[in-house]
């Protein structure tokens, strides 16, 4: 897909239900932001640095920021960076295509956290060995993508199937467990950390979870 029909595509997502696509709004958030906290904070500086691999409006990247890194934001969406910069100010925000390189140097950031981004991009693997370029020789790496599994698989399949795989979803991508860590191990990367969470849905989230969290370092980097 050409980046200008990307971009207007993932804008219109914005404009259709801004909040909606904000991350402070839903369900997950909660574990997320507890997962990030338990591997950024032992680290927490002002020197260092963190990313955030599309970030939307900026809500992780403003959570980041609040545990003393300095964080630049990256995303897609023109739209989404706007209202970014306006919602934090003190926050570096750049609009920026996954399917091309990072515009950063090698091992810039101690901290790079990838929230529900790659189960939108055609090459994952090229955007996570960007993330290991980019990544300090002892930094972390946190990533989210919806969970599939044995009992959601076969629920999508009884009962959902035209919905879930819908073509004019925005979702490219389906990963378990098994599938990310095995990718994120590809690039050079150790698993410290693999866990799937629910929504707040109660009994629902113990059967079918809906997103898996995964934390990983380089192979070479003391843990």
């Amino acid at each position: 897909m050409d980046k200008s029909v990307r971009e207007e595509t993932y804008g219109n997502l914005w404009r259709d239900d801004e909040k909606a696509y904000s991350a402070e709004h839903l369900g997950y958030t909660p574990h997320f932001v507890r997962f990030m906290q338990k591997w950024a904070e032992p680290r927490s500086k002002a020197a260092s640095q963190a990313l955030e691999v599309g970030c939307g409006d900026g809500f992780f990247s403003s959570k980041l920021s609040d545990l003393g890194y300095k964080v630049t934001g990256i995303d897609l969406s023109p739209l989404a960076i706007a209202n970014a910069r306006n919602k934090y100010k003190g926050i570096q925000f750049k609009v920026h295509d996954l399917e091309e390189s990072l515009p950063f140097q090698d091992l810039t950031f101690d901290f790079v956290w990838c929230s529900e981004v790659l189960e939108h991009l055609y090459f994952p693997r090229f955007a996570l060995d960007e993330i290991y370029r980019v990544l300090s020789s002892d930094g972390i790496f946190l990533c989210t993508v919806p969970f599939h599994g044995v009992l959601k698989n076969l629920g999508i399949a009884l009962f959902a199937f035209e919905r879930h795989y819908d073509p004019t979803y925005p979702h490219v991508r389906f990963f378990t467990k098994r599938s990310l860590a095995g990718l994120v191990s590809a690039v050079g990367l150790d698993v410290r950390e693999i866990k799937h969470c629910g929504s707040g849905l109660g009994l629902r989230d113990i059967f079918v979870p809906t997103n898996i969290l995964l934390a990983a370092g380089k192979r070479d980097a003391t843990q």
